[in-house]
């Protein structure tokens, strides 16, 4: 209910809002906001048991109006320094460019200052998606001679990590066929005759 009612009210709340806050805003003598009860109460009782007072704070200082203006905060303990000195022995940096952003988040060795048994995230991936596309070539023996890696690795590596995998779609008039780019070994299949007995998935010829 409240959320209906608002809905009506908002319309009228903010029509000519524009117009109306120009009116108040280019008024010569800004109408102050209303204080709260507690506030007026408290001014009222100031105005009846010290009207002099209220009256003498309303006036201007005009002495203490001049002792301000003349009010000047001068330092004399440490002279004033508006920029460093460099150091030449330990100058800093000049180059406020932004950093260079690396492909995987962080800046990777060059080939030649890999060690023994190490190897990159950029290579890693290569060889891997190398493996995805013939795996008969680029086998763990071949990987692990490559990047000079241990075979037991190399082989943990490839079986317990793959690189994505997209598959493409053809669209035709009436049927839409998949191209699979990646291995040869589908991942789905369809059951076409129901009535018989589930054999598990269709052979092929890599899982033999």
């Amino acid at each position: 209910m409240g959320r209906a009612i608002s809905k009506i009210k908002h319309p009228f709340r903010d029509f000519n809002v524009e117009s109306r806050a120009q009116k108040v805003i280019s008024q010569p003598t800004p109408k102050p906001a209303p204080k709260h009860l507690k506030d007026a109460l408290d001014l009222k009782r100031m105005k009846e048991a010290f009207p002099e007072v209220f009256e003498e704070s309303l006036k201007k200082n005009e002495t203490l109006d001049k002792h301000l203006k003349d009010v000047f905060v001068t330092r004399t303990d440490v002279p004033f320094q508006p920029q460093q000195p460099i150091n030449p022995s330990r100058p800093l940096p000049q180059d406020k460019s932004q950093p260079e952003q690396f492909l995987f988040g962080h800046k990777e060795p060059d080939d030649d200052k890999i060690p023994l048994g190490k190897t990159t995230l950029r290579n890693t991936l290569k060889f891997i998606s190398q493996h995805q596309k013939d795996p008969t070539k680029y086998d763990a023996d071949f990987i692990a001679k490559e990047h000079k890696l241990p075979k037991e690795i190399v082989e943990k590596i490839l079986l317990y990590y793959r690189v994505f995998e997209m598959y493409v779609p053809e669209y035709a008039e009436h049927t839409t066929k998949a191209k699979f780019a990646g291995p040869s070994v589908p991942k789905k299949f369809v059951l076409k005759d129901v009535g018989r007995k589930y054999l598990g998935p269709p052979k092929h010829k890599d899982n033999t």
